[in-house]
């Protein structure tokens, strides 16, 4: 027996000694694999969430978690076997804690009852979360990769736990692989982002350079439509087809001159001419607050349109310069009517076709705004308008009567209008010189009516036309009261009604029963009032010449008193 007891002693050395040798081979395998996976996981996260579970299986432990360095402090980043979420976010200064003592010692520290351990500097949030955790013992090592420290490994037991050296050993050797791990993930994770940034970079430079040959395509397009003289419907099919939106062209008063305007709302970009704004681009809703593309490509397109619209306005000012020359050859010279017919038709007026002339003078609404309303008329009947002094001649294809239509319907809401003289006219230069002569005269005697800003027909105003057409105001007045003057105060003074009665009696051609009908009174009262006309006026008004004098002076009267001043 005596000599059996030594053996057994030490086959249960030998026995024990291969055991442990056996353990720390299998944690060196459980390390060399851990490395091995740990080396093809390229995401930090992937990373951390396995050392975490792996630390808690090697040292049977609780709970592990990982608290990484930002900034000069350490911060909670993965917590695996966590009751709740107490832990995750929980920061550190360097010397705080068990795990800034680690953080600023370099060496693994732990603590058996870390709560009442007063060996380390205590948090009152990392105290509340250890406390909710119910930790008790705490391991910690560094994660060091060569002289840079990533953070700290920490395993934590829910029970008084005395860590030995193996515990640090293993926990220091995960530490060890995770930091490896954890650094090339970074490099992983930053070589991600600068290929994503270069992914981005590439793709902005890729829609900034299509964004360039859209807008070179677009250029190129337009000016083609410029150069071949394509018009403002060209415009809007390049930018339709170009930026893919519904585009209108509208003027400075928000007409449209080409394109569909859109449902609602839209881009609008200004069309600038060296005179001011010339109008407006409006592209249909992108959807996009901001879409600099889109605005860039309709900036192109306004320039185009601003380029149109000048050319348009510098064409049609020469027009009107050449149609005012020649509207003054025909007022003014003595050029032969064969002359006048082949320069008219050079220009594109045809005055055989001319029935009626309008003349436009400028009052009351000034002369920009008389000298479109002569291009509105003559835009809807068909006509030609041209200044000529001072004023504005309409020559219209058209009945008298269509174009007195056309300017009551043409006059603003408010009654803002020109004042407008019309009249017929055979066609050809001598009917439209004729024409025009009326129609003035019917423009100068609405004006001296004060009848400002009306429209009449030379017919309408008649023998008054003729003789007043060239008088003013005061000139009427004066002729007026030299006539009929001393029967107007009669009336006045003493209430009378002598002034009406001559007036209807001369219209009746003296009649003295129809003069009685049409004013209701008796014969003899109407004999009593012509007899105090004579009182008034003398003996001479019953002559035919006189007689005649004083009847356009009461029609006159009459006017004025309709129409005062």
């Amino acid at each position: 027996m005596g000599e059996d007891g030594p053996v057994d002693a030490v086959d249960d050395d030998v026995a024990q000694s291969v055991a442990e040798l056996r353990r720390r081979a299998d944690e060196l395998a459980v390390l060399n694999d851990l490395a091995r996976r740990l080396a093809a996981l390229h995401d930090t996260r992937e990373v951390l969430d396995e050392v975490a579970r792996q630390a808690r299986r090697l040292l049977g432990v609780d709970v592990a978690y990982i608290m990484l360095l930002r900034h000069d402090r350490l911060r909670i980043e993965v917590v695996d076997g966590a009751m709740g979420s107490a832990m995750r976010g929980i920061e550190l200064e360097s010397g705080q804690g068990l795990g800034g003592q680690v953080l600023a010692t370099g060496r693994p520290l732990s603590s058996e009852r870390y709560l009442e351990d007063t060996r380390f500097p205590h948090g009152e949030g990392t105290d509340a979360a250890a406390l909710s955790e119910q930790l008790g013992g705490i391991l910690g090592v560094p994660l060091v990769v060569g002289d840079d420290t990533l953070g700290v490994l920490l395993a934590a037991d829910r029970r008084a736990r005395a860590f030995g050296d193996r515990d640090v050993e293993l926990l220091a050797g995960l530490a060890a692989h995770a930091a490896l791990a954890l650094r090339t993930a970074d490099l992983f994770d930053r070589e991600r982002a600068a290929a994503a940034d270069l992914r981005a970079a590439n793709e902005t430079l890729h829609a900034v350079s299509e964004s360039r040959q859209r807008a070179s395509d677009l250029r190129d397009e337009l000016n083609d439509v410029v150069i071949r003289g394509g018009g403002l419907a060209a415009v809007v099919a390049a930018l339709e087809r170009s930026a893919g939106l519904a585009v209108q062209v509208r003027d400075h008063d928000g007409h449209t001159l080409a394109g569909e305007p859109p449902a609602e709302g839209g881009l609008v970009v200004p069309v600038d001419l060296p005179s001011g704004r010339g109008g407006d681009l409006v592209a249909a809703p992108t959807g996009v607050p901001d879409d600099e593309d889109t605005l860039r490509l309709l900036r192109i397109g306004a320039t185009t349109v601003a380029v149109l619209l000048a050319s348009e306005r510098s064409v049609a000012e020469a027009e009107l310069r050449t149609r005012g020359e020649f509207v003054h050859a025909l007022l003014s010279s003595d050029a032969d009517e064969a002359s006048l017919l082949r320069r008219a038709r050079a220009i594109g007026i045809d005055l055989q076709a001319v029935t009626t002339v309008a003349v436009v003078d400028a009052e009351p609404v000034g002369p920009t705004a008389g000298a479109a309303f002569a291009a509105r008329l003559a835009a809807e009947l068909g006509g030609w308008s041209a200044g000529h002094a001072g004023q504005v001649v309409v020559l219209l294809p058209a009945d008298v009567d269509r174009a007195r239509e056309s300017v009551t319907r043409l006059a603003a809401p408010d009654g803002g209008a020109p004042t407008t003289g019309l009249a017929a006219g055979g066609g050809g230069p001598l009917g439209v010189r004729s024409a025009h002569e009326e129609a003035r005269q019917t423009a100068a005697l609405l004006l001296a009516l004060g009848r400002a800003g009306s429209c009449a027909t030379s017919d309408e105003l008649g023998l008054y036309r003729s003789l007043f057409s060239s008088s003013g105001r005061a000139g009427l007045a004066t002729f007026i009261d030299a006539t009929v003057g001393p029967l107007l105060a009669y009336d006045d003074v003493h209430q009378r009604d002598l002034a009406a009665t001559l007036e209807t009696y001369l219209e009746q051609a003296r009649h003295h029963a129809r003069t009685c009908e049409v004013l209701h009174i008796h014969a003899n009262t109407l004999y009593q009032r012509l007899d105090r006309v004579t009182e008034v006026l003398g003996p001479r008004w019953k002559e035919p010449d006189r007689a005649l004098e004083l009847q356009v002076a009461l029609r006159l009267h009459r006017l004025l008193a309709d129409h005062p001043g």
